[in-house]
């Protein structure tokens, strides 16, 4: 019988390490796990954890312990009392301290250092300890917990890659499914003697959000960070990606059936290699990498970049940019079956928090030009909406193009957009949503309505692709 509840703590290792432990029990709730369940667990990683290619992979998480220590492949005893000390510990509380553990806030059973917790100090690392005091007082369970980390992470680019969430179920989808690809590969790979690793950090946390939101369609949203860490030697680091709210929202929205079909005809055309569906690895995740879901981390900050680049297919150019990258083909002209307002107007609302009558408002608009462009074949105008540039006089000269055609035919057929309609698309701008956004925005819901009436192959040449159509940047 446990002397302590297993639980959440909101700390992304041991979290991680717990629903790993419940995912290896059967259980859905860490509370429901028993000493039999722990006892099971530490078996499980005694066993694999002393041979590779296990060990070889927790050279980036323990490295010096007693796991990974060579020395100790001759001297097997040793390894066992190690394993027996950071794995069983929670049994009797061996070498109880008179403090209290930094996580459960329990008795703690010793203090431990890098060898047994990545990314705290080393044993003479003094002054990087409270009070001065070496070592981190831990529990036996909490010790437990993070050495079951690595089974409910991946390994990918050379280091660990946790993934914790807000909503508790969340983590502990995201640690079953590693725990899954885990186990399956040891029992494959025994005779191994490195352990295979992933690549492409950001594209496989997109990846296995989806495939843990898909499954969990009815629960709430939440935020989600990613931790891909080394702990080893003098290069120990951590890089942190960050998934908010808002950007959480939209991408649940996306996926669900209301948008699915655009959102995925977009997703299948950024994989790279122009591959519609990524080759998988021995872990079952794509090889490939994914730069629609590697530029979900640069929102909201780059908004219109990303609407730009994979709603209104204007090829990217970036510095250095390998040759599979499938953004240097992106093509208007091509690809305008793949311009979705629907999938705008949610990314609007959810990213980037416009409010319901603005989105009305560029709707409204668009819908009038696009009419406009169709009847009058003003190629003039949709030209400087798509090719127009992004200085103070190239709004004069849109504005300008905008109230001619309005003037043209406001004595025949009433105006093409009210002063209202207009100040609610380009004005009252701010750092994220500005003039060129609107203009963005406009082309957008343009394109998409003369395609739903068959007449875009009747501006194919003004849609073209000249040199100034091409987005370049340096990475």
């Amino acid at each position: 019988m446990l002397t302590y509840t297993l639980r959440y703590t909101g700390h992304p290792l041991v979290d991680a390490g717990v629903a790993t432990i419940t995912a290896f029990a059967g259980k859905t709730d860490p509370a429901d796990v028993t000493a039999d369940d722990l006892s099971q667990v530490a078996e499980y990683i005694t066993r694999e954890y002393s041979k590779n290619p296990m060990k070889s992979f927790l050279t980036v998480v323990f490295p010096n312990s007693g796991f990974t220590q060579p020395a100790f492949d001759k001297q097997p005893e040793k390894r066992v009392a190690y394993a027996s000390k950071v794995l069983l510990s929670w049994l009797d509380n061996i070498e109880t301290t008179q403090e209290r553990c930094v996580v459960f806030n329990i008795p703690a059973t010793m203090r431990v250092h890098r060898q047994a917790v990545p990314l705290i100090g080393p044993e003479d690392g003094f002054n990087f300890y409270a009070e001065g005091d070496s070592g981190l007082p831990i529990s036996g369970l909490a010790l437990l917990a993070i050495q079951a980390l690595p089974l409910g992470s991946l390994k990918c680019a050379g280091r660990l890659l946790v993934i914790h969430a807000e909503d508790p179920d969340l983590t502990y989808r995201f640690a079953a499914q590693a725990l899954e690809a885990n186990r399956r590969y040891l029992s494959l790979a025994s005779q191994a003697d490195k352990y295979e690793d992933v690549k492409h950090p950001r594209t496989q946390i997109i990846d296995r959000l989806v495939r843990a939101e898909e499954a969990r369609k009815d629960a709430e949203i939440s935020s989600v960070t990613a931790y891909h860490l080394t702990n080893y030697g003098t290069n120990a680091a951590v890089d942190i990606y960050h998934l908010p709210l808002q950007i959480m929202r939209f991408l649940s929205y996306a996926t669900d059936a209301t948008y699915r079909n655009a959102w995925q005809r977009i997703v299948q055309r950024s994989w790279e290699g122009g591959r519609a569906t990524p080759e998988s690895d021995t872990f079952g995740l794509p090889r490939q990498r994914n730069v629609l879901y590697e530029d979900l981390f640069a929102l909201p900050q780059e908004a219109r970049r990303f609407l730009r680049t994979f709603i209104l297919r204007m090829p990217r150019l970036v510095k250095g940019q390998g040759k599979d990258d499938p953004r240097a083909t992106y093509s208007l002209l091509t690809e305008t079956d793949l311009v979705s307002w629907p999938l705008t107007a949610l990314f609007l609302k959810e990213v980037m928090n416009v409010d319901d009558s603005r989105i009305e408002a560029i709707k409204a608009m668009a819908d009038h030009l696009a009419d406009y462009i169709d009847e009058h074949g003003d190629q003039r105008l949709f030209r400087t909406l798509l090719y127009g540039g992004n200085r103070g006089q190239d709004y004069q000269e849109l504005r300008t193009r905008l109230i001619r055609a309005d003037y043209g035919v406001a004595a025949r057929q009433g105006p093409l957009f009210t002063l209202d309609e207009f100040v609610a698309v380009f004005e009252n701008t701010d750092n994220q949503y500005t003039w060129m956004l609107a203009r963005d925005l406009l082309l957008i819901r343009i394109i998409e309505r003369l395609y739903e009436r068959g007449k875009i192959a009747q501006i194919h040449e003004a849609v073209g692709s000249p040199v100034d159509a091409v987005d370049i940047e340096q990475e």
